[in-house]
């Protein structure tokens, strides 16, 4: 679904990429936006197809994926409110993974060619995108350093950590309550596990009490310095 849209109203206007434009510098791409909605399950970007548009994503959350040789899907990342989807200057326009909702999603659509242009005359937006990517990567070269040692309770730990985290826009130093985005089985998928492993492990978590399980997806954060420690755990 597509509807008009106003950054006034954005819940996420000072966290997307955007946000380091002022109104005025914002007006002639904010005049190009479009709202759109997603369904769970609904495709935005689809993997094999051309794709010349960019989007913040507003609410809800969506998965990266890409589906292998065998026909299974292999989720490769996240996207959370606030994050950028699209990939400007580059000229293939080939999409190379799957951008799927997971969730209700709302989405600020643009065409890619109209990000590009702001990007050129406002400098500091591109920069942002640049620092963003950066750091990114880092986080990426990071965990890929850390995966191959840290244990099965350091990968589900810190996959609730970076949930309350991602959810609270930062603030994660807290006891209360978090719903995952993902199924046992997706998160399984992500972190490298069976499923077998992530519900083991978040009974460990359970009979240690640094987590509660109420039900459903539903995950309770009583300990938030434990969850932190059994995040770092390594082999």
């Amino acid at each position: 679904m597509v509807f008009g849209k106003s950054c006034g109203n954005c819940g996420v206007r000072h966290t997307a990429l955007c946000g380091v434009l002022a109104d005025g510098a914002l007006a002639p791409l904010a005049a190009m936006g479009q709202q759109r909605r997603l369904a769970r399950g609904e495709t935005l970007i689809r993997a094999g197809e051309r794709s010349r548009l960019c989007a913040n994503v507003q609410r809800g959350l969506m998965k990266i994926c890409h589906t292998n040789p065998a026909g299974q899907e292999v989720i490769l990342g996240l996207l959370w409110p606030g994050d950028f989807v699209g990939t400007p200057f580059l000229d293939a326009g080939v999409a190379v993974h799957d951008v799927v909702a997971i969730s209700p999603v709302s989405l600020c659509i643009f065409p890619q060619t109209a990000v590009e242009r702001t990007m050129a005359d406002h400098p500091l937006m591109e920069r942002q995108l640049l620092s963003r990517t950066l750091a990114e990567l880092g986080q990426v070269r990071t965990a890929l350093s850390r995966l191959a040692r840290a244990t099965a309770l350091a990968r589900v730990a810190g996959f609730i950590a970076e949930t309350a985290q991602r959810s609270d826009g930062g603030a994660s130093a807290a006891v209360r309550q978090i719903e995952l985005p993902l199924s046992r089985g997706e998160m399984a998928d992500l972190l490298g596990l069976t499923i077998e492993t992530v519900s083991r492990q978040m009974t460990r978590l359970k009979t240690a009490r640094v987590i509660g399980l109420p039900g459903g997806r539903a995950v309770l954060i009583q300990d938030p310095d434990a969850l932190a420690e059994a995040a770092e755990e390594l082999t």
